[in-house]
């Protein structure tokens, strides 16, 4: 689920040097899930250029009952991720109820904070110790989407001593693996801040997630969700070190009279914002595959369309588009050349998107859209280049003629339809 937080829609600050930029998949297994299964979605992973793969190891799960730690399938998980050369960024949560404060009336405790540190810390120090030999467990994500009370049935104070906690019984087990505040609900500066004031080393990354156009209102879009908070959540991330910043959750949902063509078009519009903005350096996609009609999930209809692929994995359009974007955005850094571009357009300009990027093998991709009226626009690349290709949303490229002088001419635009062209140097 997604915040609300409406503004202007500006397009974001050019960065002005490289930055990797991580993609990753969240695909949840439960324990002693088929791992035949689990290796057809790593292959999927693969298929994309995408080698992280996000989702949880359930406390409840691994230590069902106090001291009695049950970390065999995890160990083959991790194994079988290592031999498919994906790295693993899990999520730490789901408190088990033997250790849960008990806070609901309906028995529900997944989300309750632990009633003893101690048991908490025990857990998390038993699991990265096991863990530890498997050098593609990067990071421990603490909880998640802790900033409201249906993931957390907690305060702000709670939520920290469990961070707190966590990130010591992690450092002392393995050293090398990083860890991450729990991906806040949106771009929630008040709790970075919080976080910061208890103890501003003890996490690595700050993450948020961005559902808009699934579950926000009309007014929320890709083209505003990062707007005043997100300024005011790099502001806080600022004053507690300059981490990195990931969007570790992000989807569209083909629901509701929206198709898979409309899922497409909100990849590629979703992946070019955010890839350009400012300090985020992960963008982690909800999900491989559509959930089964009978699969239990918290979210309403919404939640069992978000795959790229269908129950099957069978390809949606957007596998296609998000293919070809994740294989220009998996170079070793890339860098957003915004500001350099010149856009051309008669009438209404305020609704047009641009972004450009770079990889280090001078190869660009521009990627460009208006939210208004359908426009026809011409477009000056800094620089100039050889060639120019359209690029479908099905990843197929396509001789483009209408070029000269490092212009692109009379490039259509429509309505929430990105057009997409590769250039080379």
């Amino acid at each position: 689920m997604s915040g609300c937080h409406a503004s202007p829609p500006s397009r974001p600050p050019a960065a002005g040097g490289w930055k990797k930029l991580e993609l990753a998949i969240l695909e949840d297994y439960d324990k002693d899930e088929d791992l035949r299964e689990v290796a057809r979605d790593f292959a999927l992973f693969q298929s994309l250029g995408i080698h992280t793969w996000r989702g949880s190891f359930g406390w409840d799960d691994y230590e069902p009952s106090p001291g009695r730690y049950d970390f065999a399938w995890l160990d083959r998980f991790a194994a079988l991720a290592d031999s498919s050369g994906i790295r693993l960024r899990p999520y730490l949560g789901y408190t088990p109820e033997w250790a849960a404060e008990g806070r609901r009336t309906d028995g529900s405790v997944w989300n309750d904070p632990p009633a003893r540190l101690d048991d908490w810390s025990r857990f998390v120090t038993a699991l990265a110790t096991a863990m530890k030999r498997h050098r593609n467990v990067a990071s421990y994500e603490i909880y998640n989407e802790e900033n409201v009370r249906a993931w957390w049935d907690g305060s702000a104070a709670e939520y920290d001593s469990v961070l707190v906690t966590a990130s010591r019984a992690i450092r002392a087990a393995d050293p090398r693996a990083q860890v991450v505040l729990g991906g806040m609900v949106w771009p929630d500066p008040d709790w970075v801040e919080t976080a910061c004031g208890v103890d501003a080393g003890a996490f690595d990354a700050v993450p948020f997630h961005a559902y808009p156009e699934t579950w926000t209102p009309d007014s929320i879009r890709v083209e505003n969700y990062l707007g005043t908070a997100y300024r005011d959540l790099l502001a806080a991330v600022d004053s507690c070190g300059s981490k990195p910043v990931w969007i570790n959750e992000t989807g569209f949902a083909t629901v509701a009279g929206k198709s898979e063509t409309d899922q497409a078009a909100w990849w590629a519009r979703a992946l070019a914002t955010f890839a350009a903005a400012p300090r985020v350096s992960l963008i982690g996609i909800y999900e491989i595959k559509d959930l089964r009609p009978d699969h239990p999930a918290i979210g309403g209809a919404a939640n069992y369309h978000l795959g790229l692929t269908r129950v099957d994995r069978t390809p949606k359009q957007a596998f296609r588009t998000v293919a070809y974007m994740g294989r220009f955005f998996a170079a070793e850094s890339i860098r957003v050349e915004d500001a350099a571009v010149v856009v051309r357009a008669a009438g209404d300009r305020a609704h047009l998107q641009t972004h450009l990027f770079r990889r280090p093998d001078g190869r660009r991709l521009l990627v460009i859209w208006t939210y208004g009226q359908a426009a026809s626009v011409d477009v000056r690349i800094p620089g100039g280049f050889t060639a120019a290709r359209w690029v479908t949303l099905n990843g197929d490229e396509k001789p483009m003629e209408a070029t000269r002088n490092g212009w692109l001419r009379h490039v259509a635009l429509r309505r929430d339809r990105p057009v997409m062209v590769a250039l080379d140097p």
